[in-house]
C-alpha cells in the first residue's frame, strides 16, 4: 500500500530553538520500550519510521533511543503507539511482546533536553496538532524537526515533549551521537509478559483503553 503524501500542516523548523531546556539530573529513572534485539542501553540505529527518527541519509544515520518518565507512557508511546482511538474494537496480539523489551534506566550522567511542551511550542508559534499528534503521514515533516534540531542545537542531548497518547507524562528521544558513554544506566531488562507485575500493569492499560488482549 502506498503511503499517503504529507498534506503540509507540519510547518518548517525554525532557523533557531529558543525554548526551554529541560534538565535530567544524576538518579532520574526513565522507562524503554525497545526491540529485542537491543540491549536497553543501545540506540537504534537508524530502523523504523517513528514520529521523529530516523534522521539524517541511510548511511549516516543518527542513532536514537525514546525513552518515557513512566512505564504507562513508555507503552502508549510504542506498543500502542499505532491503535486508532476510533476503531470500535482494538486488539492487540499478546504474541508481539516477544519482540519488545522493557528497560528500566537510571541516568548516571546530567543530560539536558530541548523542551517541545505546549509552552515551548506556543514561543515557536506551533500547535499541537502541528507536529506532536499528527497522523503518521505527516512524519516525513515532523522528522524535519529533529533534524534540524540535531543540526542546530549541539549543546542538549535530545527533546523532550507530553505523551500524545498518555498525557500529563513526557516522552523524549535522546540523540545517541550526543549522550556520553555510560550516562544511560540499566538497571533491568525484562520481557513485559514474562514479568507478572509488568504483565498485570499492560492488562490494565489495555482495559483502560479497551484494548482486547488476543492470546
Amino acid at each position: 500500500m502506498t503511503a499517503l503524501a504529507p498534506t503540509g500542516i507540519v510547518p518548517k523548523p525554525p532557523t533557531v530553538f529558543p525554548t526551554h531546556v529541560t534538565d535530567l539530573a544524576v538518579g532520574a529513572v526513565l522507562w524503554r520500550i525497545h526491540a529485542e534485539s537491543l540491549a536497553g542501553d543501545t540506540f537504534n540505529p537508524g530502523f523504523g519510521f517513528s514520529r521523529f527518527a530516523p534522521i539524517g541519509p541511510v548511511r549516516k544515520r543518527v542513532p536514537t533511543a525514546y525513552a518515557a518518565d513512566g512505564f504507562e507512557a513508555a507503552v502508549y508511546e510504542t506498543i500502542f503507539h499505532d491503535l486508532d482511538p476510533a476503531q470500535p474494537f482494538k486488539t492487540y496480539p499478546l504474541s508481539k511482546l516477544a519482540e519488545v523489551r522493557c528497560s528500566v534506566l537510571r541516568l548516571a550522567s546530567p543530560l539536558s533536553l530541548r523542551s517541545f511542551l505546549a509552552p515551548d511550542l506556543m514561543k515557536l508559534g506551533v500547535a499541537r496538532g502541528q507536529l506532536i499528534d499528527t497522523l503518521a503521514r505527516e512524519f516525513p515533516d515532523t522528522r524535519r524537526w529533529s533534524a534540524a534540531l540535531h543540526r542546530k542545537d549541539v549543546a542538549t542531548h535530545g527533546m523532550v515533549w507530553e505523551s500524545r497518547a498518555y498525557p500529563s507524562s513526557l516522552a523524549m528521544m535522546f540523540f545517541g551521537d550526543r549522550v556520553p558513554p555510560g550516562a544511560l544506566g540499566v538497571v533491568s531488562t525484562v520481557r513485559i509478559d514474562a514479568d507478572p507485575s509488568l504483565a498485570m500493569r499492560f492488562k490494565t492499560l489495555a482495559d483502560r483503553s479497551g484494548v482486547t488482549l488476543i492470546v
